[in-house]
């Protein structure tokens, strides 16, 4: 595996000064805590990559779902517009992560955090809870999932807890989720996973890690993790490619793909906190190498070494990145290959691309710990909000509906 950039060097085509010039549209948001409360307009559409309704030609609802937690740390799957304005929320026994839709049926599924094992299938418009799914024996889910393209398969990340390897289990949604197969998922610790636009891949982000139930979040194996991105056919289960970071430590959590099949990934490193090394990959379709996009040395301890979310704008021009131990929404031109515009948002986590309406500027929707969400324009700027939803703590990811 070859990678086309290390921390240091400079995209082709880029200047020094035009990367000085990027970074200083570095814009605060320190101004929002004493503005308005501002709901997004109704009927906002959000497209994007996988996250989009409309890649798996299906018109979004103008709703999002995530996990989150109130006051008291009570475990919640929430349903709720753009506006901010809660259409239901439901008690779950687990922490989740992730969520997706069925793409024809008006069904949410929300998937618990490693090392859980429940997935919870609701009904989009009342809330009531379908299904429960529950994990196989010496099996553990990570948290995502996503369907096949007629929606008659789930797949989902998880772990083979005997011998710590990576599966992706496959169920049978007209037989009652029944789970009716797994693959090989290609590596260790597989996190997030998508559906390839070509409908026939699965984009799987293995992170690497070893973990176990009965040591709940501990890391095992940090001295010789390898995280790798896997492309995986969906029907035979062959690997049709793997790319691996340029240092070992670096773990491939969460990623998002364009409709062009640019695939853009986050890193969370398991090294030094003061160590320089990349935190944003990309794969280019019909490209073999991974391509590690250029941090900034100075901002190596704003990022803390962690990003939570990707999304990439429709036309694949532009990608966000949360880091929310560093309070960081990041905002890199997928063209050129740098980081054009942080912003400071506390405790940032999920988001999602959104195009222009008549009221708004495309841009992305982003969520943070403390029940916000912001919708920011593709130069970075604060456009509406931030929405807050009282008694909420919002997880990691928002999952378009």
């Amino acid at each position: 595996m070859t990678t086309d950039k290390g921390p240091g060097e400079m995209p082709h085509g880029m200047t020094d000064t035009h990367a000085a010039d990027a970074r200083q549209r570095h814009r605060l948001l320190k101004a929002l805590a004493c503005t308005p409360l501002m709901g997004l307009p109704g009927g906002m559409a959000v497209a994007g990559g996988n996250n989009a309704a409309s890649a798996q030609g299906r018109e979004p609802l103008g709703v999002a779902i995530s996990a989150c937690d109130d006051d008291t740390g009570q475990h919640f799957a929430s349903c709720t517009s753009y506006q901010g304005v809660e259409r239901w929320r439901q008690p779950i026994r687990q922490r989740a992560h992730g969520a997706t839709r069925h793409p024809h049926k008006p069904w949410a599924l929300i998937f618990s955090r490693r090392p859980g094992t429940e997935i919870n299938v609701f009904d989009l418009d009342s809330g009531e809870r379908i299904a429960r799914i529950e994990a196989a024996p010496d099996r553990h889910f990570y948290g995502h999932g996503v369907f096949s393209p007629d929606g008659g398969l789930l797949y989902t990340t998880e772990n083979a807890i005997a011998p710590g390897e990576g599966r992706i289990g496959i169920y049978d949604v007209n037989r009652d989720f029944a789970r009716i197969g797994e693959f090989a998922s290609g590596g260790i610790g597989p996190h997030e996973i998508r559906l390839h636009p070509d409908g026939q891949q699965l984009i799987i982000a293995n992170g690497g890690i070893l973990t176990r139930p009965e040591t709940g979040r501990v890391k095992l194996n940090l001295d010789s993790m390898q995280s790798n991105l896997t492309l995986l056919d969906r029907v035979s289960g062959e690997i049709r490619w793997q790319g691996e970071p340029s240092h070992h430590q670096l773990s491939l959590r969460h990623l998002d793909v364009s409709r062009e099949g640019v695939i853009v990934a986050g890193y969370q490193y398991q090294g030094s906190a003061a160590d320089h090394r990349p935190l944003v990959v990309m794969k280019h379709p019909g490209s073999d190498r991974l391509q590690e996009l250029p941090l900034p040395r100075e901002y190596v301890p704003q990022f803390k070494q962690y990003i939570a979310s990707i999304a990439v704008s429709p036309d694949g021009r532009l990608a966000v990145a949360t880091a929310p131990r560093g309070n960081l929404i990041t905002l890199w031109n997928l063209a050129t290959g740098e980081l054009d515009t942080t912003l400071d948002f506390a405790d940032c986590a999920g988001v999602l691309a959104v195009p222009a309406t008549q009221q708004t500027p495309a841009g992305f929707v982003v969520s943070n710990g403390r029940g916000e969400w912001l919708l920011i324009d593709e130069e970075g700027l604060p456009a509406l909000g931030p929405v807050r939803l009282a008694n909420t703590h919002w997880d990691n990811h928002l999952a378009l509906m």
